[in-house]
């Protein structure tokens, strides 16, 4: 089995980004800013160090190929708190102060809560992460909004067909946390397992933040099952699985990607987390792009790209929103959104890099970016899918592959 990369080493010297932005540019100067915002602090902490080396090595390779319009890139970078208000916030300083025409990254929560804002201020907004089925028709042009990455739509199928084709499980129980993402994660299992013909024998909710579970899970002990999803974040995650763990409940444990971590396995505890589940949309990596993609990342960190960690779409958001602005031959949101469905569809030349799309471009020629993520064919609403899925298991503290498994024939949501 393959070990999965450590995510959670160099989260120190991020802690200040909460603070104030931070400007990056490979070039002498600056002339366009993309506006990149994650949560560098609080529950999506542990995602921060993979992805912001994605988007710094993204920019450096747009510079080092003449930038966008013959301008550099800039990338603005602001901490979103991994909140709905730090989301408002940081968004609102980009688009405001530093006057970015796009911005980059955010997850479930922090995307919903500035949908609005992006419309209202023309902004692209195109995430590399976000799952929540609340953005499923939410997007594509005119309406500001992209996504690289798998909806939780497709993500519920796969879960779906994972637990009752491979892991043979057709009766399991759901804890979810009340918030946005892990209500979406949770509301798309429920519809494609009913629909596979697999039953959700009881769904227990779970409040964030709370000091206690224990009456959380005595109830869906009472349920009979001997297998439960857990979709929560990693603060709540981490309370609950000591806990189920200090009480011996001794499911079967399938977790969505919010705690597909190795920070929430060193707070849960090794042995709590022993033998659990997670399901994550990956990469094909063979394929040439990805290939690439790897290669670059490796030599400029040291250390190889992981797929299923949204690295590889967090590169490819930046490429794509830099190729779609390319087309415009401006520099504004509103050209990006014009553009943007235009740049990664079928029908045009394929091309793998910034600079090859850029020389298509000039021959006009229409493109289709084959990313590190995997053919990046948005639908009418500015969503992608994802090739592969990798079912992962925690095996002596640690994330492990555990099987890859084609994703390409599993059935819409």
């Amino acid at each position: 089995m393959e070990k999965m990369v450590k995510k959670g080493k160099y989260f120190v010297k991020y802690l200040l980004i909460s603070f104030f932005a931070v400007s990056i540019s490979t070039g002498a100067h600056a002339d366009v800013k993309f506006g990149f915002m994650i949560g560098y602090t609080g529950d999506y902490a542990a995602w921060a160090p993979p992805l912001d080396n994605a988007a710094k090595l993204a920019v450096e390779e747009i510079n080092n190929a003449g930038g966008v319009n013959g301008e550099n890139v800039e990338l603005v970078i602001e901490d979103n708190l991994s909140t709905i208000e730090g989301s408002v916030k940081g968004a609102r300083k980009l688009i405001d102060v530093h006057n970015v025409p796009v911005i980059v990254g955010p997850e479930s929560d922090p995307l919903v809560a500035i949908i609005q804002m992006a419309r209202d201020n023309k902004v692209p907004v195109v995430t590399s992460s976000a799952g929540t089925q609340a953005i499923d028709k939410e997007g594509g042009t005119g309406k500001y909004i992209y996504r690289v990455n798998a909806s939780d739509s497709f993500l519920g199928v796969a879960y779906a067909k994972v637990m009752l084709e491979t892991l043979g499980k057709s009766k399991v129980g759901l804890f979810v946390e009340n918030l946005e993402g892990t209500m979406s994660a949770g509301d798309t299992f429920t519809r494609n397992f009913s629909r596979f013909g697999g039953e959700v024998v009881k769904t227990v909710t779970l409040t964030p933040g709370a000091n206690s579970y224990y009456n959380e899970l005595a109830e869906m002990d009472k349920s009979g099952v001997d297998t439960v999803l857990i979709a929560a974040g990693q603060t709540t995650g981490v309370t609950l699985f000591k806990q189920m763990y200090s009480r011996g409940y001794d499911w079967t444990v399938c977790v969505t990607t919010d705690l597909q971590t190795d920070d929430f396995v060193a707070g849960a505890g090794n042995e709590a987390t022993q033998g659990v589940f997670a399901l994550v949309p990956g990469q094909v990596e063979s394929e040439e792009s990805w290939q690439r993609f790897s290669g670059l990342y490796e030599s400029k960190f040291g250390e190889k790209p992981v797929s299923g960690y949204y690295q590889a779409e967090t590169y490819d958001a930046i490429m794509v929103t830099a190729l779609a602005m390319q087309a415009s031959g401006g520099l504004t949101g509103e050209g990006v959104d014009k553009n943007m469905m235009n740049i990664a569809t079928p029908g045009g030349t394929m091309v793998r890099s910034f600079a090859d799309g850029v020389k298509e471009l000039a021959a006009g020629n229409d493109i289709d970016y084959h990313g590190a993520s995997g053919n990046i064919n948005y639908n009418e609403f500015g969503n992608a899918g994802a090739p592969a899925i990798r079912l992962l298991k925690v095996d002596s503290g640690e994330w492990v592959v555990s099987e890859v498994i084609d994703s390409g024939a599993f059935p819409p949501s």
